[in-house]
């Protein structure tokens, strides 16, 4: 059921919006266990604020970011989403972290606008004021969730035939992700030879997991983890002797690059990421944003951005088309309003499939497309080699 919003409409009388300034917030993961994978996306989203400051703002208006830390946790993902509303006045909020849920409620009663990933539960998709940059495949309409089948698509082809699935149990979407996955693979013949959605969030013992998985006969794992975890199931199935396929969707970045325990347990994995060489248009954008984000993020040195990272700039991103289609005197009400009826938003070029934000009846795009890397060593490669996208089929899934 769609929530609707009470949209403030204060315009140029909110204090978030002034003659020459507007005030948004972030909410990110900066201290607590999904530290490892969101912490550095403080970096980013000041990055992409600095872009467009440097460009002239929004309609003559600079931007000001204040940022808040939710501990890497539900409860105080709210209290810090009270806060930025409540005594920071902040215009909208962008959230870089798995536990937007616990203030997604609030935020949407308050009518403050929101952007971010659909990777922490099903408000995305049923919400006015909260707008994802990619299909919202964790909300179920009367019944029934979708989702894509690229990554079974991806095992597939690489020679995978029984696939483990493993989630936190905690988070919504991971859980209901890896369901999709299961019913994605059997409708491609793959078979699920085991099965895990209760993983303590940021667990690192695999052991029992690991020996289910040999005496099923699995020959894929796909973990719905942080950086941490990927590492650990990655090291327990090298170290049991298994050679399985592995797909994590928070391998790919420079951390896993920059330590040697890491390469080693991940090497021959596959993760979703940016593909920067070869003449594609997506390779175009992707070294744009390398670019951009160096020349604006002091904390950035150089290499693969995280997980953290493109989601902040990609959730700051939205949030200023939304204030870019609001027009010369946003309010929270144009805002939500106008940027629901945007279509072919393509986060400037980084998205290989395009965005259309009006998907709230559940009407998601027939196919999504991701850009797959193989660790191979010290690096990422595109899969395929050519840098194409692997693009998968929209999957219907009945069921909790």
């Amino acid at each position: 059921m769609l929530e609707k919003v009470c949209a403030r409409d204060f315009g140029a009388l909110d204090r978030s919006v002034t003659a020459k300034t507007i005030t948004i917030g972030m909410i990110n993961d900066t201290t607590g266990v999904a530290s490892s994978s969101f912490a550095d996306g403080v970096g980013a989203a000041q990055a992409r604020v600095a872009l467009q400051n440097a460009e002239g703002g929004v309609d003559g208006r600079k931007l000001k970011l204040v940022v808040a830390d939710s501990q890497s946790s539900p409860t105080t993902f709210q209290t810090a989403a009270e806060d930025l509303v409540q005594t920071k006045g902040v215009f909208g909020i962008a959230a870089d972290s798995p536990f937007t849920f616990g203030g997604a409620s609030y935020l949407t009663k308050t009518g403050i606008p929101v952007t971010g990933d659909t990777f922490d539960g099903p408000e995305w998709g049923t919400a006015a004021n909260m707008f994802t940059y990619g299909p919202p495949t964790y909300t179920t309409y009367n019944g029934t969730s979708y989702g894509y089948n690229n990554v079974s698509e991806l095992l597939k082809s690489v020679g995978a035939r029984k696939v483990a699935v493993l989630a936190f149990g905690i988070s919504p979407s991971a859980t209901l992700s890896a369901k999709q996955l299961v019913a994605a693979d059997s409708k491609l013949g793959l078979e699920n030879c085991y099965e895990n959605l209760s993983v303590p969030f940021g667990g690192v013992d695999f052991t029992a997991d690991v020996l289910q998985m040999k005496s099923a006969g699995c020959d894929a794992a796909v973990g719905t983890f942080t950086a941490a975890s990927n590492i650990a199931l990655a090291s327990a199935l090298k170290n049991a002797g298994l050679h399985v396929k592995q797909f994590y969707y928070t391998s790919y970045a420079q951390s896993t690059l920059g330590s040697p325990a890491a390469e080693a347990a991940l090497d021959g994995t596959y993760s979703e990421g940016l593909v920067a060489a070869g003449h594609t248009s997506s390779a175009a954008a992707t070294r744009k944003f390398y670019s951009e984000l160096k020349k604006y993020d002091p904390s950035y040195t150089g290499g693969l951005p995280d997980l953290g990272i493109t989601n902040s700039w990609d959730a700051t991103d939205v949030m200023i088309e939304g204030l870019k289609a609001a027009g010369p005197n946003p309010t929270q009400a144009s805002f939500i309003s106008k940027l629901r009826k945007v279509k072919n938003y393509t986060l400037d070029g980084l998205s290989a499939s395009p965005v259309s934000f009006s998907y709230l009846t559940g009407h998601l795009p027939a196919k999504e497309c991701v850009n797959a890397v193989e660790l191979k060593g010290t690096k990422f490669v595109p899969v395929p080699s050519s840098g194409a996208a692997t693009c998968g089929k929209l999957v219907a899934y009945s069921g909790g």
